[in-house]
C-alpha cells in the first residue's frame, strides 16, 4: 500500500504545505472574525451570510486560478497573489471600521469578499501545480483549517476582531515569505520581507493606538435591535465605559446620568440591567412594579412570598438575580451563557452588591436549556427574561435557533418542576408571547393533558398599548390549573403593574374560547392564523422560534435563487468552455463529483453543529470542536488516502463516499438518543463523545476530495483550479439548502440529503472514474 504516484517534498518545497496549512488557518480565522464583526454591525441574519461568503470568494478565486493558470504564471506571480491577499486583509478590517451606514451591506460584503478571493485563488493554484501530492496538501489544508479555528478564538478574545484581522495578515505576509523563499530571485524575497514587516507594525501601532476599531458614536444609521447605539445617539450623558471581547460576543458597559443602574450591551444589541445595590432592598423595591417581576408574585397571597428553589435562564448582569432576591428566594441558580458578562458583573460588584454571590445564589457559566436537561433538581419557579431591546420585530431574526423554547425544552422544564411551581417568560411583544403560549399548549398536550385541561395552566399578560408588536409580554406556565380566587388576585397585580390580561384561565378567555371549549384544534388555530403569523411550535429537528412571518425568510430565498444559478452557471460554463476539446467528456464526468462533495458537506456539517450545540452547551464550543474535529480527521484521512496509488483509488474511494453515507443515515437516527445519554456526565466527556463520534466520520471524509484531485490530475491535469472551484462554489448551495431544509422540515431532512449526495458521489466515482484512468491494477 506504498504510494507510488509521486514522491515527497524535496528541498525547498517542503515550504509548500506549510504556507497551505497557514493559508487555511488564516481562512477559517477570518471567516470566524468576520462573524463576530458581522453581528456587532448588522443584524443577526447577516452572520449566516459569512459562510456563503467565504465559500463564494473561495471558489470565484479558483475560477479565476482555473482561467489565468491556462496561460502559465512564475512562482513571483504567486509571491505577489498573497502579498496582494495580506494586503485586502488590512483594507477589510478598515472599510469595516470606518463603515458609518449599516444599511450599505454591499460595501461590507465586497470588503470581506476580497481575502477570500486571494485565498481560493492561491489554494487552487498550489493545488494544480502540485496536484499530485493532493493528499498531502489537503491534510495540511484541513488541519490548517482546525488550528486556524481555535487561534481565531483565542485571538479575539485577546486582541478584539479588528486586531485579530490585522493579524491574520501579517501571517498572509509570511505565506508569501514561504513562497517567495522557493523563488530564486532575492529582491523577490527583500520586497516581500519588507512588506510583511510593515504589516507587523501596522499590527503593533493598532494595538497601542487603536486607529481601525468600532466607534460606535461615529455610526449614523445603525439596524433597530442595535440598541447600544440608540442609546448612545439620544442620550447625552450616555458614556461607554468598559469594552472587553470574548469568543461569544464584544460586550459594552454604558452609564447615563441615571446612577440607578448600568447597561450591558452584548454586540450593542442585547442589553442587560445591572441595579445599583448596596445591601438595602428598600432602595431597588421599584423592581417589583416592573411588569417582569410577575412570574415572581406569589400564586395564593401575592403578600406572602411562595418561592424556594428559583431558576433564572440567561442571568445577564444581574437584574433578575436581585428580583428573585426582593421575591425572598431561598436558593437562587443564575445560568448565564457568557462567562465574560459573569466575570464583568463580578467586577462591578461594588456597584451592584455583588449580585451574582448574594447568600443564596448560585452562579453557573453554561447554556441555559443545558443546564436543565442535566439538572435532578425540583424548581418553584424557572424563569426567563428576554427583553433586550424594544426595537426586536418580528423577522429580524428569523435564521436564529433557539433551544429554549422547543417542545422538548419546555417538556424538561416542565419536568423540573415542583408540586407547585411555575414557568416564567417575558418576551418582546405580544406575539411572541401568544406563540409561546401555543408552544406551551402544544407541549401539555404531548405530556398527556386535553387543550381545554391545558388551557387552565397558562398565562398571558401584556403591556398596555397599541401595538403588539413593542409590548412587554409574559408567559406563565404552571403546575396546578388556575382557579378564581388566584386567577383574580394575579389579575389585580398584572393591573397594578399598567399590565393588560390577554388570556388567564377563569378571569379572561375571549379570543380564545374555541381553544377552551375544545370546538378548535390546537392545530386549526395554527392554521387560521397561517397567513399573517406562523405560531407552529418549534422542536429541536426545527428551533426557529423567530420566525414569526410563514415562508422562507426573504434574504434565505434570494441566496438559495442566487447560489443556485451561481452553481449551474459556474459547472455549465466550465463544461461548455472545453466543449471542443479532445478530452472534455473527462470534465463532464469529474466536475459533477465535486460539485457534490460540497454540497454533501455542508448538508452534514451544518445540522451536526446545530445537533452538538445541545449535547455541549456553548454554541462557540460547539462551533470548534465540530468543525476542529471534522477538519483534524479529514486531515488524517487524507494522509491515509495519499499511502495508496491511483489506479487504487476508483474502488477506494466509492466506498469510502457510500461509506459516509450510511454513517450520516446511521447519526440522523442515533444522535438524539446519544446526545440524550450523554447530557448528564462532565462537559469533558461531552467533549470526548462528540470528538469521538465526529473524527472517524471526518477521516472518511478526507478522503473523497483528495483522492478525486488525484485522478483528475491523471485524466485532465490542467483542470484541477476548475474542479476546485466546482467544489466551493457547491458549498454555498449547500449550506443555503441545508438552513432551507432545516426551517422547512428540521435539520434531520438536511442529513437524510447530504448522505443521499454522499450515495451520488460514490456512484458517479464508481461508473466513470475507471473509464477516465483505466481499471485498477
Amino acid at each position: 500500500m506504498t504510494n507510488q504516484n509521486s514522491t515527497l517534498f524535496t528541498g525547498r518545497t517542503r515550504g509548500v504545505p506549510v504556507a497551505v496549512f497557514l493559508l487555511s488557518a488564516s481562512g477559517l480565522a477570518y471567516e470566524v472574525t468576520l462573524t463576530r464583526l458581522f453581528s456587532l454591525i448588522f443584524q443577526y441574519h447577516y452572520v449566516f451570510l459569512i459562510v456563503s461568503l467565504a465559500i463564494a470568494g473561495l471558489s470565484l478565486g479558483a475560477a479565476i486560478a482555473a482561467f489565468v493558470l491556462r496561460s502559465g504564471r512564475t512562482q513571483a506571480d504567486l509571491v505577489n497573489a498573497a502579498v496582494l491577499q495580506a494586503l485586502l486583509l488590512v483594507a477589510a478590517a478598515v472599510v469595516l471600521a470606518q463603515l458609518r451606514y449599516a444599511d450599505r451591506i454591499a460595501v461590507a460584503v465586497v470588503a470581506a469578499l476580497l481575502p477570500f478571493i486571494g485565498i481560493g485563488y492561491l489554494n487552487a493554484a498550489l493545488f494544480e501545480q502540485y496536484a499530485r501530492h493532493s493528499g498531502v496538501l489537503y491534510a495540511a489544508d484541513l488541519i490548517g483549517g482546525a488550528v486556524g479555528l481555535g487561534l481565531a478564538l483565542a485571538a479575539i478574545s485577546v486582541f478584539g476582531a479588528f486586531n485579530a484581522i490585522l493579524a491574520l495578515a501579517v501571517l498572509g505576509g509570511v505565506v508569501a515569505l514561504i513562497l517567495a523563499w522557493l523563488e530564486p530571485s532575492r529582491s523577490v524575497l527583500v520586497c516581500t520581507a519588507g512588506v510583511t514587516l510593515a504589516l507587523a507594525v501596522v499590527l503593533v501601532v493598532n494595538l497601542i493606538a487603536g486607529i481601525v476599531d468600532y466607534a460606535p458614536r461615529s455610526i449614523k444609521a445603525f439596524p433597530p435591535d442595535k440598541t447600544m447605539l440608540m442609546v448612545l445617539e439620544q442620550d447625552s450623558t450616555a458614556e461607554l465605559t468598559e469594552t472587553r471581547w470574548g469568543a461569544f460576543a464584544r460586550l459594552d458597559m454604558v452609564e447615563t446620568a441615571d446612577g440607578s443602574m448600568r447597561y450591558v450591551f452584548t454586540d450593542a444589541g442585547a442589553g442587560s440591567i445591572m441595579v445599583r445595590y448596596s445591601g438595602d432592598d428598600r432602595r431597588v423595591a421599584w423592581l417589583q412594579d416592573e411588569v417582569a417581576y410577575l412570574p415572581f408574585v406569589a400564586m395564593s397571597n401575592p403578600e406572602q412570598p411562595d418561592l424556594q428553589n428559583v431558576l433564572i435562564l440567561g442571568a445577564g448582569a444581574g437584574k433578575d438575580v436581585l428580583m428573585a432576591h426582593l421575591a425572598r428566594a431561598e436558593a437562587i441558580t443564575a445560568v448565564e451563557i457568557n462567562g465574560d458578562l459573569v466575570d464583568l458583573t463580578r467586577e462591578q460588584s461594588d456597584y451592584n452588591g455583588g449580585v451574582y454571590d448574594l447568600p443564596g445564589v448560585e452562579t453557573v457559566v453554561g447554556d441555559g436549556r443545558n443546564f436543565v436537561e442535566r439538572s435532578d433538581d425540583q424548581y418553584d419557579l424557572i424563569y426567563a427574561n428576554l427583553v433586550y431591546s424594544q426595537a426586536a420585530a418580528p423577522g429580524n431574526s428569523a435564521l436564529a435557533e433557539s433551544y429554549i423554547f422547543t417542545r422538548e425544552a419546555l417538556q424538561t422544564y416542565w419536568g423540573r418542576l415542583s408540586e407547585n411551581g411555575r414557568i416564567g417568560f417575558v418576551t418582546h411583544h405580544g406575539i411572541e408571547g401568544l406563540r409561546l403560549l401555543v408552544a406551551a399548549l402544544d407541549m401539555l398536550e404531548h405530556e398527556g393533558m386535553t387543550l381545554p385541561d391545558a388551557l387552565d395552566h397558562v398565562v398571558l399578560v401584556s403591556l398596555y398599548g397599541d401595538d403588539a408588536q413593542t409590548r412587554t409580554s409574559v408567559v406563565m406556565i404552571t403546575r396546578q390549573p388556575w382557579d378564581a380566587q388566584t386567577a383574580n388576585a394575579f389579575a389585580d397585580a398584572a393591573h397594578a403593574r399598567n399590565t393588560g390580561v390577554m388570556y388567564l384561565p377563569v378571569f379572561q378567555e375571549q379570543g380564545l374560547e374555541g381553544l377552551v371549549t375544545g370546538m378548535v384544534s390546537l392545530r386549526k388555530f395554527i392554521d387560521d392564523n397561517a397567513d399573517e403569523y406562523n405560531f407552529t411550535p418549534t422542536t429541536d429537528d426545527r428551533p426557529f422560534f423567530y420566525q414569526f412571518v410563514p415562508g422562507m425568510p426573504d434574504q434565505l430565498a434570494d441566496l438559495l435563487l442566487i447560489s443556485t444559478i451561481l452553481t449551474g452557471v459556474y459547472l455549465s460554463w466550465n463544461m461548455f468552455f472545453f466543449l471542443r476539446r479532445e478530452q472534455h467528456w473527462k470534465r463532464v464526468g469529474l466536475a459533477p463529483y465535486f460539485a457534490a462533495l460540497g454540497v454533501g458537506f455542508m448538508l452534514v456539517e451544518v445540522p451536526l453543529i446545530q445537533s452538538f450545540s445541545l449535547l455541549l452547551g456553548r454554541p462557540v464550543l460547539a462551533l470548534t470542536i465540530v468543525i476542529g474535529v471534522l477538519l483534524l480527521g479529514g486531515g488524517l484521512g487524507s494522509l491515509f488516502e495519499s499511502r495508496f496509488p491511483v489506479p487504487r483509488l476508483p474502488r477506494l474511494v466509492p466506498a469510502a463516499a457510500m461509506g459516509v453515507a450510511l454513517a450520516v443515515v446511521v447519526l440522523r437516527f442515533v444522535l438524539p438518543a446519544l446526545i440524550e445519554a450523554a447530557l448528564p456526565v462532565s462537559l469533558a466527556v461531552r467533549g470526548i463523545v462528540t470528538a469521538a463520534v465526529l473524527l472517524p466520520l471526518g477521516f472518511v471524509m478526507g478522503m473523497l476530495f483528495p483522492g478525486g484531485l488525484r485522478i483528475a490530475h491523471e485524466a485532465d491535469p490542467q483542470s484541477v483550479a476548475a474542479f476546485w472551484g466546482a467544489n466551493a462554489v457547491a458549498s454555498v448551495l449547500g449550506s443555503t439548502v441545508a438552513m432551507v431544509l432545516a426551517i422547512d422540515s428540521g435539520f434531520s431532512a438536511a442529513l437524510v440529503l447530504g448522505a443521499v449526495v454522499y450515495a451520488l458521489a460514490a456512484l458517479m466515482s464508481f461508473v466513470i472514474w475507471p473509464r477516465l484512468i483505466g481499471p485498477a491494477r
